[in-house]
Order: structure tokens, then sequence, then C-alpha cells
């Protein structure tokens, strides 16, 4: 009898603990550039709550980052001689409505573009936003790759 007590309470944690486990988005990437290297490309990840960390990418252009469910994010892939981009994350609606998943992986890749040989130019705005819809969970991309010359005292600044 003590035996079906312990395993019941057993199931029971172990049930209630997946009922309030927080739900994960991992973000598996790749950056690529036109030479077919990624070397030393730092990814720096901004949370809402204004915590940062960073990564260094491997040697063959891949990173995975993992973050809660409904998180904002932006994200920031920096090598030198190349332009710098930035891609705005949200993982609100992630999930699909009616699915009992805890765990979602979303896959994308980074192209990153040479710099100019005097440094001055930018991309007006974050790349790339990603969302997802309510109810479905698919992923939405926005892209802007608008880009704009730097004023000299902004390359200045920006070494």
């Amino acid at each position: 009898m003590n035996a079906r007590r312990l395993l019941a309470t057993a199931a029971t944690i172990l049930t209630a603990s997946c009922l309030f486990a927080s739900k994960q988005v991992t973000f598996h990437g790749k950056i690529e550039t036109l030479d077919g290297g990624a070397r030393r490309t730092m990814v720096l990840v901004e949370r809402a709550d204004g915590s940062l960390d960073s990564m260094v990418v491997a040697g063959n252009g891949t990173f995975k980052l993992r973050v809660e469910a409904d998180s904002r994010l932006r994200l920031t892939f920096r090598q030198n001689g190349y332009i710098t981009k930035v891609v705005e994350v949200n993982t609100l609606n992630a999930f699909p409505k009616f699915k009992s998943e805890n765990d979602r992986e979303v896959r994308f890749s980074v192209e990153l573009m040479p710099q100019s040989p005097s440094n001055d130019l930018a991309f007006a705005a974050p790349v790339g936003h990603i969302t997802f819809t309510k109810g479905s969970g698919l992923m939405k991309v926005h892209y802007d790759h608008t880009l704009v010359t730097l004023p000299a005292t902004d390359v200045t600044a920006a070494r």
C-alpha cells in the first residue's frame, strides 16, 4: 500500500512539473559570408529586461540559442570587415494554441555583407523581425535591407 502511494505521489509531481515547465524556443542558425567563412562572428543577445549575453559563433558558422517563450530579443551579428546586422525576435505566440509541446525549434540564416573600404555603411533599421502568428504559431519574418551611408563623424565614433 505504501509503495502505491509513493508511486502515485511521484506520478502526480511529474505530471505537475510537466504542466508548469516553461516552454522553450531554440533558434538554430547559420552565418554565411561571400567567402564562405564565419570566422570570429560575435552574436550579442539583448533581452527586453536589459540583460546582455554574447557568444562567438563556431568556425562552421552555426549557432544555437535557447530562450523562454514569450520573450523579446535583439540579436546583433558582428564580424570584422562586414556590415553589422540586427534581428529582432518576439517569441510570443510561438506555440500553437492547441498543442501541448514545451519545445520549439526555429532555423534561420544570416548572410553578412562586406563592409565598404571606408567602413561607412550601416543598415537603417533591424534587417529582420521574427514573430509568430496567434493561434497557429506559424513563424513570420519581415525584412528591411535598406543601407545608409554614415556621416564621417559617426564612422569615427563607431570605431
